[in-house]
């Protein structure tokens, strides 16, 4: 609550578009178009595969609105404090020589663990984990803790309250700030800010693989850094970063970042390729994104029908 008040100061315009994808890791996929200037990307909307896809720049795609509505100012800042510098590093991935430069290294770090806390699967798993230590929290107030909520009420107000009923309304009372804080999106907003030097933490005692293709091409969707633990023939997705065999986040149809054992780059092979370009379908919550030429749009049309419920 301490950093909450902090950030209730913060007198920069709230930023209402958040780019979950950053657009310096969009425009990996950019190419240009003929009749139109700049780069683009060619998004795929996966709930309805029916439409045809349409180029569009990666200023255009990748965002929502009010990811986070409390201090986004700020949290905007700490994400293009890393963002700023992703050019340089992506050349450095390009020319062969990222691995042998530590703060190329620990760039590439922050833009996995970026892309893994801004993201619509924590914010919902923020939700999840809220609502059930709220009503964690009230269960221990009526049940366990009943003896401490009468002796607040009591030293609050003067009253003895004994009925369930009335020791629930005082309960809820003394959740309130911190249900208001829930509601407003001040908890989110310092919640992933925590999550995000976590994340950080983490990934820093991993080293980082480079997985360039043989033939084929990667794409990304729209939450593209995901935790992948494998046991036997199962692959599983989105568990925590502790609890994950590796993390990869695609950098670019040529490239995709992975924590591994050893710094190296590899070649993935045509079914790895496959693959990870199943896990981003797979993972995303509405789009992918390819380069405006890319063949992959049967493949997405294939995988998505196979591996997603409808509208999912």
């Amino acid at each position: 609550m301490t950093r909450i008040a902090e950030l209730a100061s913060e007198s920069d315009a709230p930023i209402k578009r958040q780019h979950l994808i950053s657009q310096v890791l969009l425009a990996q996929f950019a190419t240009p178009i003929r009749h139109t200037a700049g780069l683009h990307v060619r998004p795929y909307d996966l709930r309805n595969p029916q439409r045809v896809p349409k180029a569009r720049t990666p200023r255009g795609v990748g965002w929502i609105e009010d990811f986070v509505p409390f201090a986004s100012a700020s949290i905007e800042q700490m994400w293009k404090e890393v963002e700023q510098y992703l050019p340089e590093a992506f050349a450095s991935v390009a020319a062969g020589t990222a691995l042998d430069e530590p703060e190329t290294v620990a760039l590439l770090q922050d833009a996995i663990a970026l892309h893994w806390v801004r993201s619509q699967h924590y914010r919902d798993l923020h939700k999840v984990i809220f609502r059930a230590f709220y009503e964690e929290r009230l269960r221990r107030f009526l049940d366990e803790d009943q003896v401490l909520l009468q002796r607040a009420v009591w030293e609050r107000t003067g009253l003895i309250v004994t009925g369930r009923e009335g020791l629930a309304l005082h309960a809820e009372r003394v959740l309130k700030p911190m249900a208001d804080a829930y509601e407003s999106g001040a908890l989110f907003r310092v919640r992933i800010e925590a999550a995000f030097a976590k994340a950080r933490s983490l990934l820093a005692g991993h080293a980082v693989q480079i997985l360039r293709p043989g033939p084929g091409e990667f794409l990304i969707g729209d939450s593209p850094a995901l935790t992948v633990r494998r046991d036997g023939p199962h692959l599983t997705y989105n568990m925590a970063i502790g609890d994950a065999h590796s993390v990869v986040l695609p950098i670019g149809p040529g490239y995709v970042l992975s924590t591994g054992p050893q710094p190296e780059y590899l070649q993935a092979s045509p079914a790895e390729v496959d693959e990870l370009n199943t896990l981003q379908i797979c993972a995303a919550r509405r789009y992918v994104y390819t380069r405006p030429n890319s063949d992959l749009q049967s493949f997405i049309t294939r995988q998505s029908r196979e591996h997603r419920q409808p509208n999912g």
